[in-house]
């Protein structure tokens, strides 16, 4: 079996289009758009990467600036994505604009780029990491069974 730095379990809810993600005892409600029958309420998946991203950002910057001792006061991310119009299933571009008070556009350059050269959520999103994909059918079982995933009448 193969040992993996960190893991995420998703798994689905009593209500349909809604999941529960599970990373070291610690929760996130997280929703299907409303094109997948989700309600849409909760994270979508596309923000979660975001998300992801742009919170890698903040902690990798902050993090340089006190080993730097930089006079870092804030620092804010926006992240986006553009959705490929000839193909739905990628982001044709993410955009990451990192803000910061109380540095130099130099400083925040370089504590930015300290960003970009150290944390693999970056790296793997910026190069296209690979991403394998591993499938395990199980036999029906009743205690599994909900609304959440097919709903009643389809039962």
């Amino acid at each position: 079996m193969t040992t993996y730095d960190d893991s995420v379990t998703v798994t689905t809810t009593r209500t349909a289009g809604r999941f529960l993600a599970e990373a070291r005892e610690q929760f996130l409600v997280t929703d299907s758009t409303g094109g997948r029958g989700g309600l849409g309420q909760a994270w979508l998946a596309g923000e979660l990467l975001l998300a992801s991203l742009g919170t890698c950002a903040v902690s990798s910057v902050t993090h340089f600036a006190r080993e730097e001792s930089a006079s870092l006061d804030d620092v804010e991310t926006t992240v986006a994505y553009t959705r490929d119009a000839a193909d739905p299933t990628r982001y044709e571009e993410v955009v990451l604009s990192v803000v910061t008070w109380g540095v130099t556009q130099e400083t925040a350059e370089r504590l930015t780029r300290l960003y970009t050269e150290n944390c693999p959520v970056y790296g793997t999103i910026s190069r296209g990491g690979k991403v394998t994909v591993d499938v395990t059918a199980h036999p029906s079982d009743p205690s599994r069974r909900g609304p959440g995933v097919t709903g009643d009448a389809a039962r």
